[in-house]
This record gives structure tokens, sequence and C-alpha cells, in this order.
């Protein structure tokens, strides 16, 4: 089983290597649907791929939502950049069937109410002459990007997990705006009580997004390999369980010459410490070389989740709070 599942990534790696050689792509076409959207998961660096168990692995690893064992309703909020840029996510996970879980969720990543100048309100006359700004003529708009997941998670096997997203995607930007629809897949394997490794690719077939302007944004596969190990810790009625992600970006290959597999790896790497079954204390290292940490408090039925994030001085620092309700009896 576990050289089935080696056999099977080595083949999808081989598979996202061809097709971005194949296709030119936009390097960051893709960025707002890379963020995370957990508070727990990006606490721990966003290694969250093999450890998914939840109504967000919806967004990790689909193939995660088959361990929800009841309806669940997820929701977070950033403010990020100054407070400029909010970014929020819903979601729901349901199972209709033994090992079957259904999912949908919204990522919306905005920022509103932007000052828009025409040239007739300018700073300048027709000599370049400073004249100031006639605020009488300001327009305002906003600029906002939509992903909407379906999602589905099965339990293949006793050990193996399946899943995948179906997503949509809107962006906006002014009068303008732009859709595409894309897939991701995931696989989860339970190597033994303990340990957990997974697959996750996201884009899939390779996501195109159409602007009304007819220029067209193509978003490249990605694969990120996870893997996750639980160590019981009796004296604290708790365990701990660190993570560690693999990402290969595949755009990367076709830009890079002397430095192309250095470029087209990056890793991230967390741990989430839990004590009493009720207090979480998590950190971890993102993809990005940023240091992450939060905390996690578990009542019945209800997950509060925080997690920060630094950024440089100039773009503050992100905040997130989640919020999980858990409809078990």
């Amino acid at each position: 089983m576990i050289r089935r599942f080696v056999l099977t990534l080595l083949a999808v790696t081989t598979y996202l290597t061809g097709l971005s050689g194949q296709t030119e792509l936009g390097k960051y076409a893709g960025e707002f649907m890379a963020i995370d959207v957990s508070a727990r998961a990006q606490a721990m660096g966003g290694a969250f791929g093999a450890i998914s168990d939840d109504v967000f692995a919806a967004f990790y690893n689909p193939a995660g939502l088959a361990q929800v064992q009841a309806t669940q309703v997820g929701f977070t909020h950033t403010q990020q950049f100054l407070s400029s840029v909010n970014y929020d996510y819903i979601g729901f996970a349901k199972p209709f069937a033994s090992g079957k879980t259904f999912g949908a969720s919204l990522i919306r990543l905005g920022i509103d109410d932007i000052q828009s100048v025409p040239q007739a309100a300018g700073l300048y006359d027709e000599q370049g002459i400073l004249r100031g700004i006639d605020f009488s003529q300001v327009d305002n708009f906003n600029a906002a990007d939509y992903v909407f997941f379906v999602s589905m998670g099965q339990q293949f096997s006793t050990r193996m997990l399946i899943g995948f997203n179906a997503k949509l995607v809107r962006r906006d930007l002014g009068s303008n705006s732009a859709t595409g629809i894309g897939f991701d897949g995931g696989l989860m394997f339970r190597v033994n009580e303990r340990l957990k490794v997974s697959a996750m690719v996201r884009n899939l077939t390779t996501t195109l997004i159409a602007w009304d302007t007819g220029r067209k944004e193509l978003v490249s596969p990605s694969l990120r390999l996870g893997s996750a190990y639980r160590v019981p810790l009796p004296a604290l009625n708790g365990y701990f369980i660190p993570n560690v992600d693999i990402i290969l970006q595949t755009q990367s290959l076709q830009n890079l010459s002397d430095k192309a597999i250095g470029g087209a790896f990056s890793g991230a790497a967390g741990g989430e410490l839990v004590v009493m079954e009720r207090l979480a204390l998590r950190g971890g290292y993102d993809e990005l070389q940023r240091i992450n940490f939060g905390v996690g408090i578990r009542i019945p039925h209800i997950d509060v989740d925080y997690s920060f994030t630094g950024y440089d001085q100039e773009l503050g620092n992100a905040h997130r709070i989640g919020l999980m309700v858990n409809f078990a009896e």
C-alpha cells in the first residue's frame, strides 16, 4: 500500500513537471488562492496537509474531510497590510454516508473604497503645473477576489483517504471582472496510528481565469506533500503533533535555469501542542520564511483560534481569528 502511494506521488510530480513546460503561465496569477484560510493552520506555518481533519480541510487537503464525523461550520477573518485588506472565509462540511463528507466554502479577499482620480481631476494641468485635486470628481471602487469550493472527501480504504475540489473563481476590479474554474485533488495515508502522510495537487488541470478585457491568466499546478506525527503526552492529558510540508511550484520550472530545482521547491514546518484536550499552543515557519504562532481554545462544540504572522514594519502584521462550530451530539 505504501509503495502504491509513493508511485502515485511520483506519477503526479512527473505529470506536473511536463505540464508546466508546455504552457506559458502567469507567475503570480493565483497567489490570492494560496493564502491560508485557517487560523489553526496559519499558526503552524501552513503545514497542515497531513493533519487536516475539520471543515478547513477542503482548502488544505479535501481528503481530510472524510474524517469529519458531524456537521461543521467554520469562519475566519483577517485584516492585514495596515488593515487595508480584508480576508474572509466561511465553510460548511457535512457527512452524508459512511466515510463520505460533502463540503462547500467561500473565500473573499478584498480592498474596499479605493479612491480613483480621473485624469480630469488630476494633480497637474496640461502644462505640467501642480494644481491639486478636484475631489468632486474622485470616485470610489472595490477590488475583490472570490473563490467558491465544492468539495468531497471519502475513505477509500482503512488507511487511504481521497478527496477533490471543484472551484469557481471570480475577480472584480472596478468595472472589470474575470471568471475561471479549477480543480484540486488530495490523498491522505495513515501509515500507522501516529504517522500520516499526504499529497495535495492544486489547480490540477491548470486554472484559466478570463477577463472581460480579453486578458487571460493561467494558474499553474502545484504539489504539496505533507507529514504529521502524533506524540501522546499522558502527563498533560494531551499530545504534540509536528508537521512538515514540501511544496513543488511547477511555474518556477520554466522561468529558472541554474536554480530551477531550488526555486521550484519550498517548504513549511510547524507544530501543535494540545493540553487537557482544551488548550492548543502552535508555532510554525511558512514557505515565505516567516515566523507564525497562535493559540486555540476548545469548548464543547466550539473551537476558537488565533494566529499571528509577522510582516515587514511598513506592511503591518496579520492577526487572524477563526471560529469553528461542531454540531455533534
